[in-house]
């Protein structure tokens, strides 16, 4: 009886043991979640300072007492009159396919986000929220809504409408893929009262709580719907909670947005803003200079020649500042055209292409080549990857590897039949890609290649972007503070509405993708997209042009214009009286 009493004693110390160790397994990996999570959530700015995964932004004063946006103090009235180089298919932000300019007058004005990024500390903050809880194996954030904030009809915004939001993002036959990608990590948005709502997740990524807060809230009580295609339909008279509200939309001339005297915040001093459709930059300039626009983005020359005119300078502020959101600009190659599955054929696309001249003589050397997606002076970008050199004779013998060779001795370069005749797509209404067009035309004519410019309108541009309905394209996209590039390289993202228009499909950087999203560390996850970098630099999906400042001209008689780390905010600007322009 003892042998067989020490045995079992014996094999309950090595099970009690066991049972320990893995105890302290856990409590050790919960503790290194912990501390992951909290990374995270450090760049929310915390209300007590602690930096604690269970974080709360409570206001303790009233909330008509403490708004997220400073008040301005200066004389209200007058318009801004902003020209836009295009005109947006929709004014409705679930499905806009990422169309610029429909961000340009809607996010910000029109409707409002969760939380917003400081302009100058770069911390999301709260904004449409009163404060916000994540779990501690965050995988729940509880999110409080302002008691203040209504609609600019007058009607109070409730968690009813940012689940509704949710569901319409979610649902498949509302025309949101763009928007959904970032999504399908997340579980589901509970009600948990008429106020507070819980974004409940599967897994935690780097961008999970930006996601839960960078989304625009909408009405349930306008955009209800039975059929999502009514939904899709909704392309104007947009309802917000925004400091602006839509007065019309004339179609092919202009937007005007007046200010919204419901607004829950501070309002803003200007009474309207006017986003003014003027395709062509020199009739832009002209009609700054006749006082019929005040803001417009000009070429480079305009700039360059532009801030030497003291008499212009006089009446107008020429700007320009860096800052994350600004694009970076690239030529995409559609592997499903027959040329562009190779990625020496892209590669040798690249070398024919001469960045330096581009950068040097188009730009007037304001621009900075890039040969990656992220903002170049953040810390995601590898600054070690060196721009593929301009090299025509190495582009012959790539091509000449490939087997495009000249057969017949038309000048074509040529392969099973097919001629190496391509159409490279771009938007109309910019006169670079017109320059573009016609400098790579002339240098891949060179070699044997048949470049033929496609300019479109940029509704049917947008079109054709997202439905992979071109050879090539060259483009601009609006960068963040920190660039995901999961929507335009994972190969997940080829069909379903993703953006990866290229059809780029390569195992090594979907898994890198795939592990950056899911790696809390900063440190560790810049290491693996600078591997990342150097791969996509390697394969050549798309060639990167540049990136460059943001460049401006502003009729002086706007004050309080401040050059934030994030950019210019028109909402703090304001007009003297005696300098107003509209009444």
């Amino acid at each position: 009886m003892n042998g067989r009493s020490g045995f079992f004693k014996f094999f309950l110390f090595l099970f009690l043991s066991v049972i320990i160790f893995l105890q302290f397994l856990s409590m050790l990996q919960a503790n290194r979640l912990y501390k992951r999570l909290n990374v995270l959530v450090n760049r929310l700015e915390s209300g007590t300072g602690t930096g604690a995964i269970q974080t709360k932004q409570e206001q303790k004063t009233p909330e008509g007492e403490n708004l997220p946006m400073p008040e301005v103090h200066g004389d209200e009235g007058d318009w801004l009159v902003w020209q836009l180089p295009a005109e947006p298919r929709t004014l409705n932000p679930l499905v806009d396919e990422g169309d610029t300019y429909t961000r340009y007058i809607t996010i910000g004005s029109i409707f409002e986000r969760l939380l917003e990024y400081d302009p100058d500390e770069v911390k999301l903050k709260p904004w449409l929220a009163r404060s916000y809880e994540i779990s501690k194996d965050g995988l729940e954030m509880t999110v409080r809504l302002r008691d203040d904030v209504c609609f600019s009809d007058g009607v109070p915004m409730t968690a009813d409408d940012i689940i509704f939001t949710y569901q319409t993002i979610m649902n498949p036959g509302v025309d949101a893929a763009v928007q959904r990608t970032f999504y399908n990590t997340f579980e589901d948005v509970a009600k948990v009262d008429q106020r507070t709502v819980k974004f409940i997740f599967k897994e935690v990524l780097w961008k999970t709580f930006e996601v839960v807060g960078l989304f625009e809230v909408l009405p349930k009580h306008v955009y209800e719907f039975d059929d999502p295609a009514e939904f899709n339909k909704h392309r104007s008279n947009p309802v917000g909670s925004g400091p602006f509200k839509f007065e019309k939309w004339d179609v092919g001339q202009q937007v005007l947005l007046q200010r919204n005297e419901n607004y829950w915040g501070h309002k803003p001093k200007l009474g309207k803003v006017v986003f003014r459709f003027i395709s062509n930059e020199t009739a832009a300039l002209q009609a700054l200079r006749a006082g019929e626009i005040d803001y417009m983005e000009p070429l480079p020359e305009q700039y360059s020649e532009m801030k030497s005119d003291k008499e212009f300078m006089a009446k107008f502020r020429a700007l320009s500042y860096w800052q994350p959101g600004v694009p970076f600009f690239y030529v995409a190659w559609n592997q499903a055209a027959p040329f562009f599955g190779d990625k020496r054929v892209r590669l040798a696309m690249t070398h024919i292409i001469n960045r330096g001249a581009i950068v040097e003589h188009l730009l007037n050397g304001e621009a900075k080549i890039t040969t990656g997606p992220f903002y170049i002076f953040g810390r995601q970008y590898d600054p070690n990857v060196e721009p593929w050199p301009y090299d025509p004779e190495k582009a012959k013998q790539l091509l000449d590897e490939a087997g495009w060779i000249d057969h017949d001795g038309d000048g074509v370069r040529d392969k099973n039949g097919v001629r190496f005749s391509f159409r490279l797509a771009f938007a109309t209404g910019r006169a670079f890609y017109e320059q573009f067009a016609k400098l790579f035309k002339d240098t891949a004519g060179n070699i044997g290649v048949d470049v033929i410019a496609d300019p479109y309108e940029w509704s049917i541009f947008v079109e054709k972007y997202h439905k992979r309905d071109f050879e090539a394209l060259v483009i601009g996209s609006g960068g963040t503070v920190e660039f995901d590039p999961y929507q335009y390289f994972h190969s997940s993202q080829i069909t379903g509405g993703g953006q990866n228009c290229t059809g780029y499909n390569n195992p090594q950087t979907d898994a890198l993708i795939d592990v950056a999203r899911r790696t809390l560390e900063p440190e560790k996850r810049y290491e693996l997209y600078h591997r990342f970098h150097r791969l996509i630099h390697e394969d050549q999906p798309f060639t990167f042009l540049y990136i460059r400042p943001e460049w401006c001209f502003l009729d002086k008689r706007f004050e309080n214009v401040i050059e934030h780390k994030l950019g210019l905010n028109p909402h703090e600007w304001y007009v003297p009286k005696n300098k107003q322009r509209y009444k």
